[in-house]
């Protein structure tokens, strides 16, 4: 028994369904259906023309060929000379016609053809009386005029060939034309379909605005105004997600840097308690050092359980003086040199929270003399009652991947960074009022950080 054979025709039906969708997104695309229109329009018109064209012609061919007939009825029809055969044979070569003469009784008197009736077919035939017929010495009474059927076919043809051509040449043109415009129009709404499909994708660089003030240029306009608007929510809800993020490792790292900080403390204080030597400048600042911590960690806890601590106003001064003071020991323990100088109008100005203040300030010092190993702090006070933290150091500055979103959370290029000391500037700068930008000039950073005062 035989085993009935593998069927193999699945190929060809996945191909010929593949087929029939292009075929189908083919008849379905706007160039299709803005030419097939034209087209068909264009095709019509071309046989509208072809029959107008022959049917004037036929009719300009007829009223030719009675002209030509009733200016050789004219003629004979009152001649006085005699229709010989000469003068038949004259006037047929003159007129592109064939001439028969007829007596009274029907009888051909003289012909330029064979009077056959086979040839006559081949003609078209126009009779006309002659005047005075029956006194004549010729004995015509009667005339047929043979015209040529070929030659008023060619008559036909020609008096139609010129508004043919005409009216199809036109047609072409205006079919091409057509088919340029339409490409083209098809070709930027397809360039437009392309830019939405990228913004669909998370794209929102690129523009598709060809600069053409029509309803395609101003919606290409509106595409990239909806690109824009597209980006900037799309960065205020990764700015929120990466806030909310940060309030969670806030609340993390903040238990745990607790425990640790009071276990230091406690240590520092006990050493403190048994050292010989009672004004030991060390020993004082790692204790103002934990005491800040701790207030940092308190803070961060604050944040992490959506909370804000309540504003302490505090002297520009001593905050300048405390930062110098804690983080000169550092500078020094790196072998960085840090250059301090602040403004004389600055000694009883307060900003809105000094803590605040000093985060954002001891944030750019620490980044700076993690760059540099010449760095310049200046405060200033400027003339709408505002303050200007100016921190600039003399290494190699900013990696140009994360220039644009420096003071996004979580942006940074240091391997072991999280990025997150550069958001707290910027949002501690809006709390106080200000702002924080920076710059690269004459090979230095410069970040300068500005507050309003109290």
């Amino acid at each position: 028994m035989k085993k009935p054979p593998i069927a193999t025709e699945m190929p060809p039906i996945e191909l010929t369904y593949t087929v029939q969708v292009e075929t189908l997104t083919h008849f379905r695309s706007l160039r299709f259906r803005l030419l097939a229109p034209m087209v068909t329009a264009a095709l019509f018109s071309a046989v509208l023309v072809a029959v107008a064209s022959y049917w004037l012609g036929d009719r300009w061919a007829d009223e030719e060929l009675q002209k030509r007939f009733a200016g050789i009825e004219q003629s004979l029809s009152t001649s006085t000379f005699p229709l010989n055969p000469t003068v038949f044979e004259l006037l047929a070569d003159l007129t592109q016609t064939q001439l028969i003469g007829l007596d009274a009784s029907g009888r051909v008197t003289h012909s330029t053809i064979e009077p056959d009736g086979s040839k006559r077919d081949a003609y078209r035939i126009f009779r006309f009386p002659i005047r005075n017929g029956s006194q004549r010495q010729d004995r015509v009474t009667e005339v047929e005029v043979l015209f040529d059927n070929r030659q008023i076919d060619a008559s036909r043809r020609r008096a139609a060939i010129l508004p043919m051509v005409t009216g199809l040449s036109t047609i072409l043109a205006l079919s091409s034309i057509s088919l340029i415009l339409t490409s083209r129009i098809a070709g930027r709404v397809g360039r437009l379909q392309q830019r939405v499909q990228r913004v669909a994708g998370g794209d929102f660089e690129s523009t598709v605005s060809d600069q053409v003030d029509d309803e395609i240029g101003r919606l290409g306009g509106a595409v990239d105004a909806m690109a824009s608007q597209l980006s900037q929510l799309w960065k205020r809800v990764n700015r929120q997600q990466s806030e909310k993020l940060l309030h969670q490792i806030a609340g993390g790292m903040a238990h745990q840097l607790r425990n640790s900080l009071t276990g230091a403390r406690m240590a520092v204080e006990l050493h403190a308690q048994q050292c010989d030597v009672r004004d030991d400048e060390t020993i004082a600042v790692a204790i103002h050092q934990i005491e800040a911590s701790e207030d940092y960690v308190r803070r961060l806890l604050l944040v992490a359980s959506g909370r804000q601590d309540e504003d302490r106003p505090t002297k520009v001064r001593l905050c300048f003086d405390d930062a110098r003071g804690s983080l000169t020991p550092t500078a020094r323990h790196l072998r960085v040199n840090i250059r301090w100088t602040i403004d004389d109008q600055i000694d009883n100005e307060q900003v809105q929270d000094g803590p605040t203040w000093m985060a954002a300030a001891n944030n750019l010092i620490h980044n700076a003399m993690q760059a540099g190993d010449e760095i310049h702090v200046s405060l200033t006070k400027l003339s709408d009652h505002r303050i200007r933290l100016t921190v600039s150091d003399n290494g190699p500055g900013i990696d140009h991947r994360v220039a644009e979103e420096l003071f996004e959370p979580f942006v940074t290029s240091k391997p072991e960074g999280m990025g997150l000391g550069l958001s707290v500037v910027r949002r501690a700068a809006e709390r106080l009022g200000g702002e924080v930008r920076w710059r690269r000039e004459s090979n230095r950073t410069i970040f300068e950080l500005e507050a309003k005062l109290v």
